[in-house]
């Protein structure tokens, strides 16, 4: 951002702009004569996308961006919005990094099987951002590490109400949750959970290997074909997901036993 209130654009070698504006928006309160008008100022995160429009999305109360994003081009963002730089530079940014921190180390609690202090961790994070998706994943995956069912599937109920948490940059996340909850029995949730996902990523084989899973554990095994054929139309090379639906056609048994461990997002 210039002096003069200009964003200058981004090379491709240089780091895309992201800042913080305000808009005011105006509601109406009442109907008829008692109707009155309500102008509230909003504050709003702003990243510079690839194209050069601009995704924005609402900042909370503790000044980190929440909600759907939305997009708007260089031209209406200079126009209807008012920089804030100080905002971004004492609040919004600080606020950012506090968050990305937090979770970046209650992950590696929990990979190290600290899932006490990684809980803990992960509340913390969620007090910052309540819809956190990382975060959210992160709790339930501890609560399925410590095989509290119970718990976990209050944090399923949340998850499958997230569109954001079914995004491609999360895939590693759902995956591994919904290995999680079959391996902890939950094969309805998983299920559920996996299904929901397909409705946003339609071309995962990894998906669908998985699913193929769930599904032979609850003993559908025509269901666990379904699954793993639709695996090979994406990737016919997929050697797992061949072997495996190769050994459920002799059985359940022999699919079982063609099952190998799991690798790449696989269990």
């Amino acid at each position: 951002m210039s002096d003069s209130g200009k964003i200058s654009m981004k090379t491709e070698n240089e780091e895309r702009f992201a800042g913080a504006f305000s808009i005011l928006q105006s509601s109406k309160v009442g109907a008829g004569t008692t109707a009155q008008k309500h102008v509230q100022t909003m504050n709003v995160y702003a990243e510079e996308k690839a194209d050069g429009t601009f995704s924005l999305r609402y900042l909370n109360d503790n000044f980190v961006p929440v909600g759907k994003a939305w997009t708007v081009d260089k031209d209406t963002l200079l126009t209807e919005y008012t920089p804030e730089p100080d905002l971004y530079m004492n609040k919004v940014y600080p606020a950012m990094r506090e968050l990305s921190k937090t979770i970046a180390h209650a992950e590696r609690l929990r990979e190290s099987n600290q899932t006490y202090s990684a809980e803990y961790e992960f509340k913390r994070a969620l007090r910052i951002d309540e819809t956190n998706i990382r975060a959210t994943f992160g709790f339930g995956l501890v609560y399925l590490d410590r095989n509290d069912a119970e718990k976990a599937e209050l944090v399923f109920r949340r998850l499958v109400t997230l569109e954001a948490a079914f995004d491609r940059e999360h895939k590693h996340l759902f995956n591994e949750f919904g290995i999680k909850l079959r391996r902890a029995g939950l094969l309805d949730q998983a299920l559920e959970f996996y299904g929901r996902a397909e409705e946003y990523s339609h071309n995962d084989e990894n998906l669908h290997y998985n699913r193929a899973r769930a599904f032979e554990a609850k003993g559908e095994v025509g269901e666990a074909l379904s699954s793993l054929e639709k695996a090979l139309a994406i990737r016919p090379d997929f050697h797992e997901a061949r072997k495996f639906r190769d050994g459920l056609r002799k059985g359940p048994s022999a699919g079982r036993k063609a099952v190998s461990g799991g690798r790449n997002g696989m269990e």
